[in-house]
């Protein structure tokens, strides 16, 4: 024999509740892979950064090796931030004008300040003797504010998760 089912105990459908959690559920994971995406393009951006900073303390080692003479006279300069702008600055371009070893030493630095300016938001550059071993040159490029003298101390190069620098060292 079979009994009908009473209208008590027959569920057709789906209940509010089980609407209403299974909303929550999806809500969590959308916020979750909303933060994973906002750590990814922050992750990206810094790469960015450090791959510039890389490329730029790269051009200046080869800038130092093609005026060799001079090579004490890069770590020696006083190296300032750049402008932001748009045209770099343009003596020794022209290859019918001759400049001497020391404007080019100064059209370099003015060139790398200027690419560290313009490539990162906030970007410096500086070489100088590397405080942690006087036996090689350091080409440090910053960015975000930070100054490139906190990049390194008498212990070796600063390394922490905030740090906002790239050092490449010159063995002399």
């Amino acid at each position: 024999m079979i009994y009908p089912l009473s209208g008590r105990t027959a569920q057709r459908g789906v209940g509010l509740l089980e609407v209403l959690i299974a909303l929550l559920v999806l809500a969590v994971g959308v916020l979750g892979f909303a933060g994973l995406q906002m750590t990814a393009l922050n992750q990206s951006d810094e790469a960015n950064h450090r791959a510039a900073a890389v490329l730029i303390a790269q051009d200046a080692i080869e800038r130092f090796e093609l005026n060799p003479g001079k090579r004490e006279a890069y770590w020696a300069a006083n190296w300032n931030a750049g402008t932001v702008g748009a045209t770099p600055p343009g003596t020794c371009v022209d290859p019918a004008e001759a400049c001497t070893a020391d404007q080019v030493v100064a059209w370099d630095i003015a060139q790398l300040s200027w690419q560290a300016a313009n490539l990162l938001p906030g970007g410096r550059v500086t070489a100088s003797d590397c405080e942690f071993n006087n036996l090689l040159t350091c080409v440090v490029v910053s960015w975000d504010e930070q100054d490139p003298a906190e990049c390194m101390n008498n212990d070796g190069i600063l390394v922490a998760a905030d740090s906002r620098c790239f050092v490449m060292e010159i063995a002399r």
